[in-house]
Parts: structure tokens; sequence; C-alpha cells
């Protein structure tokens, strides 16, 4: 038995028939390698986890890897922080971070600690000033700053992607919110 297409048995099919409905872009090939150039680490084998397969106040230490991953059809993009286990034992974490669109540059605009699509990004951004120096969280009053007026947020992921360690604590996020957050506790 033939089958039949959506043309009838006699009439032939061009080649200008095979652009109907066809869908095609050029898309930049995907380069495996890390947000500052370090090469991935196959990890096929190894036992995946998330956050959520953490309680709230439990810590995770391992090699970064971190991606940007660009979201064309959002007004989002998101950070992939993984965190190889460097023990030996052949597992890693992914963490998340959502940010918004960042410019040219790298740049990102207002992101509040009380925003709890940005909550994560606050997070680690906030963590890895404090790290350096707690001077740089709080403001002349002596008050912790809740709000990024303008932040490159690529190199703060690039500068993290370089480490050789991190640890990671998984934290409640917002109070009044049912997404937890996660906070850098060391970097070396």
């Amino acid at each position: 038995m033939a089958m039949k297409s959506k043309n009838t048995e006699t009439e032939q099919v061009t080649y200008e028939d095979l652009f109907e409905g066809l869908e095609y872009e050029y898309e930049e090939e995907i380069e495996y390698k890390t947000i500052s150039g370090k090469e991935y680490i196959d990890i096929t084998t190894w036992g995946k986890y998330g956050m959520y397969d953490f309680d709230v106040g439990e810590q995770v230490q391992g090699t970064p890897e971190i991606t940007h991953f660009v979201n064309k059809d959002k007004k989002y993009d998101s950070l992939r922080v993984r965190i190889l286990d460097n023990t030996g034992s052949e597992e890693c974490v992914d963490l998340y971070i959502n940010i918004p669109k960042p410019d040219e540059n790298g740049y990102v605009s207002n992101i509040r600690k009380g925003f709890d699509f940005y909550r994560t990004c606050f997070d680690f951004l906030y963590s890895v000033l404090k790290l350096r120096d707690e001077r740089n969280v709080v403001d002349k009053n002596g008050e912790e700053k809740n709000h990024f007026g303008k932040v490159n947020i690529l190199l703060f992921a690039k500068y993290v992607d370089q480490m050789k360690c991190i640890k990671a604590k998984i934290t409640e996020g917002n109070t009044d919110s049912e997404y937890n957050s996660w906070i850098i506790t060391h970097m070396e």
C-alpha cells in the first residue's frame, strides 16, 4: 500500500515545496566551556541534585562551574551554578539564579532582596561581596543594603567560576515566600 502525501499522486514535489512552512535560523554553536572559559567536567554518570534535595541550613561544597543561559522568549536569563564534589564521590548540585537580561556589557538593574523572583540573584551578589568585606553590604548608617541599583552580574559569575572551591548554604529566602534561596559561605 502506497502512502499518500499532502499532494495528490499526480503532483510532483518541487524544490520550492520543501520550503513550505519551514522555519530555521542560525544559532551559535554551544561551547562546552563555563562562563570564565574553563572546560566542563564530564558528569554524565554522576549523581545530580538540586536545591530542594537539601534542607534549609545544609551546605554543599565543591568546584564551581557556572553557565549563563540566555532565554530568547523570556524577559530574564538564568545562571546555573553547578557545584562538583571534589572529594571523589562523583556527585554534583545545580543551583539556579534568575537574572534580568543583562545589557551588552553584562549589567543588570534593580535587584531587590524582597523580590522573590530575583532573590537568588540578590543573595548571590550579596554573599560574594560580604565574604570579601562585610563593609561592602552595609551603608554609612550601618544598615544592611537590600537593593542593587546596577551591577555587572556576568563579572560576578566569572569571578566565582574561577574559584577552586566554594561552599553554598541553602536558606529560606523571603519569610512570606515558599521559595528557598542560597548563599555562598566560603570561596577559595
